[in-house]
């Protein structure tokens, strides 16, 4: 396996902590020469979205005095695809851009962001997130043509590890959104080392999640819970 992603395997997707994260990420980007990136996280239950980002300061401060977060053509476009998605392509739009969106535009170039492309991410909780990596200019970003491969893997480890370290507390006898998805792979037939795969998390939090969803539903086995789960449609088969 390739060394860096062995590390950002190792140190990212399994970090303690947020400002672990945070400082992992820093390092991995700067080992992959990318030195602009933004990433947001509307997950359901927070007050306000979570960011994180190395653009500059000035530029951030700028951006949401002006609540350019509610016009951004980047933010609203990863709200609306599940795709990955180069900014050019919104300029090239027949519908094009606002006058606002444009001015946008213009003043992040004048902060040194020019160009870039972004990783939305959806989940079955409502989460609404995305990975965004910036440029100094359009040379710049086809340079790292080649490794945009690399910069969405780290950009999916990265949300993996937000995503379990932002998870929201839910009352004790509620299902967490983990035990539903647990419970919903399970229902399909997926095995544990399954379900460990598809959620990227380990066997051990799996069988956690299976033994207290089981606890809260009041059930003898995990099949039993599996089905009462379908039965007060807390999951679909």
């Amino acid at each position: 396996m390739d060394s860096w992603i062995m590390e950002m395997t190792e140190e990212l997707l399994w970090v303690e902590d947020i400002p672990s994260a945070q400082a992992t990420l820093r390092k991995l980007a700067r080992d992959a020469q990318a030195d602009f990136f933004a990433y947001g996280n509307s997950r359901p239950g927070m007050e306000t979205p979570y960011w994180d980002s190395t653009y500059p300061a000035e530029w951030m401060a700028h951006y949401f005095l002006n609540r350019y977060q509610f016009i951004d053509p980047v933010v609203l476009e990863a709200q609306r695809t599940h795709l990955p998605f180069a900014w050019r392509f919104l300029l090239n739009r027949p519908q094009g851009l606002t006058l606002e969106q444009r001015l946008l535009f213009a003043e992040a170039a004048e902060h040194g962001i020019r160009d870039g492309f972004t990783i939305p991410f959806h989940t079955e909780s409502g989460c609404i997130a995305a990975m965004s990596f910036a440029f100094r200019s359009r040379a710049e970003m086809e340079h790292f043509a080649t490794l945009q491969p690399r910069l969405k893997l780290l950009a999916l480890y990265y949300h993996t590890a937000i995503e379990r370290l932002l998870e929201v507390e839910v009352p004790d006898n509620e299902l967490s959104a983990l035990e539903r998805q647990c419970l919903s792979a399970l229902a399909c037939g997926r095995s544990l080392w399954e379900i460990s795969g598809l959620l990227h998390r380990p066997e051990t939090d799996v069988t956690a999640s299976l033994r207290s969803a089981r606890d809260k539903l009041g059930a003898a086995t995990t099949t039993q819970a599996v089905s009462q789960a379908i039965a007060q449609g807390l999951i679909t088969p």
